[in-house]
């Protein structure tokens, strides 16, 4: 599914999920899903109502008790990775968050594990933002859009005091990620922190509407009356299900982080496991690069690229498992070329493959499988599989669901 974010009144955590809710995202999965984060003390409000005359559907999240207590970007992380939702909408809620903490990090000026959310972390937001890369997942988005970000005017009162309109940490997010901007006057705060954090995380592209066809529509409402306008989140959404796959050959730039040490004293036997065990623990890439140290010696550069959010975790891998005692590390942007996949049936079972710059690649590890099952070499297996993969359809590895129309308690 390729949505549109329609931003005329801005965007919030949860006018994006009432807006998900309209294109068919079900209260009851939704629900489920998000008691898995074992966060007491709040409860789910769902109601249609209107902004403007145009009618959609109201999320508010609603505090059973009070929370005054300020969580560091580790505390929320723990807290999703020890959730039950599913790993891809962990590691989605996980670069939101990331994402907003390093805003919040460069405004005030210390580094990132020091951040102390207040407005941004409290119960309403941490269900938002997962609830919003839930519903990603569970609706089968492919790719989103968004229209260029209004920036309101005026001032709010938040933790820090009387802050100007749009916020310091919306500043830095729209700044980090180029998002255009839409001046506006009207005097309110139209993107929130959660809403923008939201948005460049997913949006990979700004401008008109670009879908081919409009096959369902959300309209998220928002808390309160704008002047002369709807306050309202709309997001267009093409299914595509009769169509081929199409990735775009538009570059992706993301942030990583490269650590790197110098080892000279290692059992060269040892890294082997050493490999293994980085990849399984989140590392993206793995080099070793050899070089000459001091004294003479010989030695090797152990270079590895991984998500800025399992920075620490791969830098402990290293000095647990080398015999190393530092870890160099840098954060860099990378461009990355868009990937998709799908199955290829062929008469010898299904095999993955995924799609880069144009160019379909078959999944090495099912490559080997298939040619030790069949007693082949593996040029012969690629032989025997090209026809199919240039004939195939394909499936994506999407999660599939069927879109049904709920009821909400309709309010005025």
């Amino acid at each position: 599914m390729h949505i549109h974010l329609d931003l005329e009144a801005g965007i919030s955590g949860n006018m994006f999920l009432g807006a998900c809710l309209e294109l068919g995202l079900e209260p009851k999965v939704l629900r489920a899903a998000l008691a898995g984060l074992n966060l007491p003390g709040w409860q789910l409000d769902l109601k249609r109502g209107r902004r403007g005359g145009i009618r959609g559907i109201h999320a508010a999240v609603r505090l059973l008790e009070p929370h005054s207590e300020h969580r560091s970007l580790g505390q929320i992380l723990a807290l999703i990775h020890g959730s039950g939702l599913p790993d891809p909408v962990k590691k989605q809620a996980v670069t939101i968050f990331v994402n907003l903490a390093e805003a919040e990090a460069a405004v005030h000026g210390i580094p990132v594990d020091q951040v102390q959310f207040h407005e941004v972390g409290a119960v309403d937001a941490i269900i938002d933002i997962c609830a919003a890369a839930f519903a990603v997942w569970r609706l089968g988005v492919t790719r989103v859009t968004a229209s260029p970000v209004p920036t309101g005017s005026g001032f709010v009162q938040c933790a820090h005091g009387r802050m100007p309109v749009p916020v310091p940490a919306v500043v830095e997010l729209l700044r980090r990620f180029r998002a255009p901007l839409r001046p506006d006057p009207v005097e309110a705060e139209l993107v929130t922190p959660t809403g923008a954090a939201i948005l460049v995380t997913l949006a990979e592209q700004y401008g008109p509407p670009e879908i081919k066809r409009v096959d369902r529509v959300g309209y998220g409402l928002g808390s309160r009356d704008l002047p002369g306008r709807p306050n309202i989140l709309r997001i267009l959404a093409s299914d595509l299900r009769d169509e081929p796959p199409v990735a775009t050959s538009d570059l992706e730039r993301e942030q990583v982080a490269v650590l790197s040490a110098h080892i000279d004293d290692m059992n060269p036997a040892w890294f082997g496991p050493l490999w293994d065990r980085l990849l399984s623990g989140g590392a993206l890439d793995v080099a070793l690069i050899p070089m000459t140290m001091k004294k003479g010696r010989p030695g090797v550069r152990l270079e590895v690229v991984a998500r800025v959010e399992d920075e620490e975790s791969v830098a402990r891998i290293i000095l647990t498992h080398t015999t190393t005692l530092g870890v160099r590390s840098a954060r860099m942007d990378r461009f990355v070329l868009p990937r998709m996949e799908r199955v290829v049936k062929t008469p010898w079972g299904a095999i993955r493959a995924k799609e880069a710059g144009g160019v379909w690649r078959l999944e090495h590890d099912d490559l080997v499988a298939l040619a030790q099952r069949q007693q082949w070499s593996l040029p012969e297996t690629q032989q025997h599989l090209t026809p199919f993969l240039a004939e195939s359809s394909g499936e994506k590895l999407i999660p599939v669901v069927e879109f049904k129309q709920y009821d909400f308690s309709d309010t005025a």
